[in-house]
């Protein structure tokens, strides 16, 4: 009878401690992929900051766009590269979330500089919130969207 017992638990236990094990190994995973992420996140604003287009290239997809939250305006990677100039840029409150070889994350930012053609530039201003899609190819992360919130008025609080 003790044996049958002893066979029983084991039955019930082994499992959910196999199962435990599993979710402990795949949360790992997601927690070396999430600060993977939030590293290349940090380089890629020190890329932009460094005006350093081949660091860019490398992190940015070529189909990279950026886009508005409601889709009233688009930039692909080529017009971005070419008629932004920034003097100031930064990220808070980062955060990753990894779904497999897909990747959101999350941001609050600030900006400043000039925007539009050689002949036109004009200084902008603005912060707001964005989503960074990642995804990963050959084990190798790149961003390949950004859908930002700009925001009105003047940033509280700093970074």
């Amino acid at each position: 009878m003790k044996n049958t017992i002893l066979i029983a638990v084991l039955l019930l236990v082994v499992p959910v401690l196999l199962n435990a094990q599993e979710v402990a190994h795949s949360s790992a995973i997601s927690s070396a992929a999430e600060a993977e992420l939030v590293s290349l996140t940090g380089a890629w604003i020190e890329a932009v900051n460094a005006k350093d287009r081949t660091k860019l290239e490398e992190l940015m997809a070529p189909d990279f766009a950026l886009q508005g939250w409601d889709g009233s305006w688009r930039v692909e990677r080529a017009k971005w590269f070419a008629h932004i100039d920034i003097a100031e840029y930064h990220h808070s409150a980062i955060v990753a979330h990894v779904y497999g070889d897909v990747a959101a994350i999350t941001s609050r930012w600030y900006w400043r500089g000039n925007r539009g053609t050689a002949s036109e530039k004009k200084p902008f201003e603005e912060h707001g919130y964005v989503v960074d899609m990642w995804r990963r190819n050959s084990g190798r992360w790149q961003v390949v969207s950004r859908v930002t919130v700009v925001l009105n008025g003047k940033e509280e609080g700093g970074s």
